[in-house]
């Protein structure tokens, strides 16, 4: 039986594999089936996936604007509606970069950036679930929480489907053509 992110796991690994062969020589046959893999997905209208990015900055986006709700909601009784606004602005400023690190990294064929959207997924599922734990005690509202668990979840999706897969493979093995044809 595979483990939770397994596929996902998977790919990161693919993805470093490929990472450490770009300043080497490649096996032929590899190089010729990228390739054709590349002018495959070059001559469709648009790459197999390439909704995937926009999708899954829009589910954390939207966790972490559930995330920064919670810290609103947490805060606004106790420490005053500026700090609670300021913490709301710095938990949407601060998954907006973490967001940004990763999809640039990702859409530039690092697998750094794999790395760093399953994080912010991942973190988004705990924060989530660990918000809706605090609601079933009385402590908060549920709609921070649960709008960070489920765009954690959807974003895990995401980062799941086939065509994300696709597209990851599409910009490294674009990225390795590319330092390819540089030598």
């Amino acid at each position: 039986m595979d483990t939770p992110g397994a596929g996902l796991n998977a790919l990161i690994a693919q993805c470093r594999k490929l990472e450490a062969a770009l300043p080497g020589q490649d096996e032929p046959s590899a190089s010729a089936a990228m390739h054709r893999f590349v002018a495959a997905m070059d001559a469709r209208r648009a790459p197999a996936g390439m909704w995937s990015p926009l999708v899954l900055a829009v589910l954390v986006m939207m966790g972490g604007l559930g995330v920064g709700i919670g810290a609103l909601d947490l805060l606004l009784r106790d420490a005053g509606s500026a700090l609670a606004a300021f913490a709301l602005v710095l938990v949407c400023a601060g998954m907006a970069l973490a967001l940004a690190i990763g999809v640039v990294s990702f859409m530039g064929g690092h697998a750094f950036g794999l790395v760093v959207l399953k994080r912010l997924a991942l973190g988004l599922v705990a924060v989530g679930i660990l918000g809706v734990i605090a609601w079933t005690q009385g402590d908060m509202r549920a709609v921070g929480p649960v709008v960070a668990l489920l765009a954690g979840l959807g974003a895990w999706l995401v980062m799941n489907s086939n065509g994300f897969y696709v597209f990851a493979g599409y910009q490294m093995a674009r990225r390795y053509m590319e330092r390819e044809r540089g030598k």
